[in-house]
C-alpha cells in the first residue's frame, strides 16, 4: 500500500493503528516460532496464552477499522520486524535451553513494549478525537500486553533466569573438566 500523507490527528491515529495491526500479525507468527524454541513448560503456556491474546487483539483492531470504514492494510511495521529478526538471531545463538528461554522472554518483552507505546498513543489520540469507543477497545489490548509483560517478568525472576545462570555454570564446569 502506498504511503499516505498525514494531515491531521485522525490520519496519525490511523497510521498508528495500521502499524499496530501489522505488528500484531508479525508478533503472532513470531510467537509460533518462539514456542518451538522454548525449554520451559511455563514459558510454553505463557506464549500460548499470548498467541491467543494476539489473535483477539487482531480481531479487535479489525473491528475498529470496520467501524471507521478504513482499510487495515498499510506498510509493514518495520519496528516489530527488526525486533523479531534480532530476537530470532539472539535465540539461535543461545546454546543452553534455559538461556534461550531467558532470551525469548526478553524478546517478547521488547516487542510488547513497542506495542505498549503504540497502544498508549492510540488511546490518547482516540480520546482527543472523542472516539471513546475506540479508546476503550485499545485499552483492552494495552492492558493485556501489560499483564503479559508482568507475567513474563515474574517467570523470569522466579525461575528462568536462575535456571539459566545455574545451567550455564554447570556447562562451564563440565568444559573445564574435559581438559
Amino acid at each position: 500500500m502506498k504511503e499516505k500523507d498525514i494531515i491531521d490527528l485522525y490520519d496519525l491515529m490511523m497510521e498508528q493503528l495500521r502499524d499496530l495491526y501489522d505488528g500484531v500479525l508479525q508478533k503472532h507468527h513470531f510467537l509460533k516460532q518462539a514456542d518451538k524454541m522454548t525449554g520451559s513448560e511455563d514459558l510454553d503456556e505463557l506464549i500460548l496464552t499470548h498467541r491467543k491474546q494476539a489473535k483477539l487483539q487482531k480481531e479487535r483492531l479489525e473491528h475498529i477499522f470496520q467501524s471507521l470504514d478504513e482499510d487495515p492494510a498499510g506498510e509493514s511495521c518495520k519496528g516489530i520486524k527488526a525486533l523479531i529478526k534480532s530476537s530470532l538471531e539472539l535465540a539461535r545463538r543461545c546454546k543452553i535451553p534455559e538461556v534461550r528461554d531467558a532470551s525469548l522472554i526478553t524478546s517478547i518483552q521488547h516487542i510488547n513494549h513497542y506495542e505498549l507505546a503504540g497502544y498508549g498513543t492510540s488511546v490518547a489520540y482516540a480520546k482527543v478525537l472523542e472516539r471513546h469507543d475506540i479508546a476503550e477497545v485499545l485499552l483492552r489490548n494495552l492492558q493485556e500486553n501489560k499483564d503479559t509483560d508482568s507475567w513474563l517478568s515474574d517467570l523470569a525472576e522466579k525461575d528462568i533466569n536462575k535456571n539459566a545462570t545455574w545451567d550455564a555454570l554447570v556447562v562451564a564446569v563440565e568444559k573445564t573438566r574435559a581438559f
